[in-house]
């Protein structure tokens, strides 16, 4: 209970009191005067003396008693407070007793946890020298296949020295057959030019014979009107309309003439270009039927020396790779294995270190508990025991970690990827 509740209590109490002491004096002061001290046969100033000695002994009791009417406590609560506080402190020192005892336990708890990991370490250091085994045997994969690098090698420098004489005179007859093409193609798109331009002008003959035909029809129109007018003009006009019928039968044969002669120029423009055209691709054909034949010889030449080439590569890619892949998986298997060992060895051996500070630590508690009224008693608090751990740490995998279990907080976060890099072998 804090001095101001008491306080209040008792300024409570104190003003309940006080008013009943004033009502009593109020209503009882007459009769105690005239009727009670004459009656007991005491003066005023002694029956005062009576009666001030019973207000306060009135007033003592009432205190006491509207305290308990109140408070359950005839000393404002004091006496209960003081009973409750001493039942708490004995559940105080009992739960420090027996957290004291499990605090004494730990060191056993942690040797167990600490022998569980020094088996691991044992463990994981057996697995380290079963490596050398492997290693010899990677050794002597790498032997062969070197042996076997440098026989491929001198092989393939005699095939690629073969090759590149063939090469040579491929790359000439290429050049040669380059500019055969360049040339032939500009022969022919010229030829192809003149035999366009001369069936274009062969067709453009064709807009003459459409304008004789336009005035063949024309006449053949004005020989009919003429002979409508002859024969309107009746005898006068007989030898009109027989001059208009001739002129009629000269139109229709000046038609099929000119019909005639459309076709034939027609057939002449189709002749020059299927003469021309034929004539082109067989000449074409000729000249690169030759040229080709000799280039795809020389070709054939060249992919079979190729293709032994290849064949023998494919053969020392292929033997390169499965020992690659075996070396390769080996050495890797190997190199996890080390690096696993060393380290496990160094996070276990952080754990210990660990487990070590905490017992020191249990052990600091217990003597806590037990020397909890000495005032001067050191105790280191477990947040510099987890900063002189993080300050060992060699590994940025341990810096990390030890920052998310912290939430975030302590040197982790300030120090981040700032701690010496190790390099496992």
């Amino acid at each position: 209970m804090d001095f101001s509740q008491l306080s209040r209590r008792a300024a409570f109490v104190f003003l309940v009191v006080g008013l009943g002491a004033g009502i009593t004096v109020y209503f009882f002061n007459e009769y105690f005067h005239q009727t009670f001290l004459p009656m007991m046969g005491l003066s005023s100033p002694l029956g005062d003396s009576v009666g001030t000695v019973l207000i306060i002994a009135a007033a003592y009791i009432g205190q006491r008693l509207v305290s308990y009417a109140f408070f359950k406590d005839s000393m404002l609560g004091l006496s209960r407070r003081e009973q409750e506080d001493s039942q708490r402190a004995a559940i105080y020192v009992q739960a420090a007793e027996q957290v004291a005892a499990e605090l004494k336990q730990v060191p056993g708890y942690n040797n167990v946890v600490r022998k569980q990991l020094e088996t691991v370490v044992d463990e994981t250091e057996k697995a380290a020298f079963d490596i050398s085994s492997q290693l010899q045997t990677i050794d002597q994969v790498v032997t062969d296949l070197s042996g076997y690098v440098e026989m491929s090698a001198s092989q393939s420098t005699e095939l690629l020295a073969d090759s590149e004489s063939r090469i040579e005179k491929n790359r000439t007859l290429l050049q040669t057959l380059d500019s055969y093409i360049h040339d032939r193609m500009t022969a022919v798109e010229e030829d192809q030019k003149r035999v366009a331009q001369v069936v274009e002008e062969a067709k453009s003959l064709g807009s003459l014979v459409q304008l004789i035909r336009s005035i063949s029809s024309q006449t053949n129109l004005l020989a009919l009107n003429a002979a409508i007018e002859a024969a309107r003009a009746g005898e006068a006009g007989r030898g009109f309309a027989v001059v208009a019928d001739e002129v009629r039968k000269l139109s229709a044969a000046t038609d099929q003439a000119v019909t005639q002669i459309n076709q034939g120029i027609q057939q002449v423009a189709r002749s020059i270009e299927t003469q021309f055209e034929d004539k082109l691709q067989a000449v074409s054909i000729e000249r690169e039927r030759t040229a080709l034949q000799s280039f795809a010889a020389q070709l054939d030449e060249l992919g079979s020396s190729y293709q032994d080439v290849t064949r023998h590569d494919a053969e020392v890619i292929a033997m390169v790779s499965s020992s690659t892949g075996q070396l390769t998986s080996m050495f890797m298997n190997a190199l996890a294995s080390v690096q696993f060992q060393d380290v496990t060895r160094q996070q276990i051996e952080q754990v210990i270190d660990a487990l070590n500070r905490l017992d020191h630590h249990s052990q600091l508690l217990v003597s806590r508990l037990d020397q909890f009224e000495d005032p001067d008693f050191k105790l280191q608090p477990l947040s510099e025991h987890l900063d002189q751990i993080y300050s060992q740490y060699v590994m940025d995998s341990q810096r990390d970690t030890h920052h998310q279990a912290m939430g975030g907080s302590g040197p982790a976060a300030a120090n981040s990827g700032g701690g010496p890099k190790v390099e496992l072998f």
